[in-house]
């Protein structure tokens, strides 16, 4: 009998150890990015949703990877906030907005603006825990800016 109690304590924490390993890494999903195409002076949003179920979210950092194609170039830089700096109420559960503005300056938006004609964007997402854990990547489809 003692056997098959210890037996059963064993993979009681055998699966725990398992469901919280899976747990401890936050996760990120694109839910949509566009319009398609956007002329100078529009607005275009990133929307994506993390998850985290450990349910500490607060104390994660986004990183925003930003790329832009010109004609075969790619130009890649990254922002980093905190969640806890943006003002959303924290669970388990996050989803945000990212606005985007093309051409002019606007409060509350991340510039965007380049000297060529046309060119194409993308936008990647990382999550960080305060543990160090880090999320999927996950990126948005291309979408097309336009210069008239």
């Amino acid at each position: 009998m003692k056997k098959v109690f210890i037996a059963i304590v064993f993979l009681g924490l055998l699966a725990s150890c398992r469901k919280s390993k899976y747990e401890t890494v936050p996760q990120v999903q694109i839910n949509s990015f566009g319009p398609q195409e956007v002329t100078k002076g529009q607005l275009f949003r990133l929307v994506a949703t993390v998850t985290d179920k450990e349910g500490d979210i607060r104390d994660s950092s986004i990183l925003i990877v930003r790329k832009v194609y010109l004609r075969t170039i790619v130009n890649t830089d990254t922002i980093r906030q905190k969640v806890n700096g943006l003002g959303f109420p924290t669970n388990d559960k996050l989803e945000f907005q990212v606005t985007f503005s093309y051409g002019e300056q606007i409060d509350n938006t991340i510039f965007q603006d380049y000297d060529d004609n046309e060119k194409s964007i993308s936008v990647g997402l990382i999550v960080v825990d305060n543990a160090g854990n880090r999320s999927n990547y996950a990126e948005s489809e291309k979408i097309l800016l336009k210069k008239l």
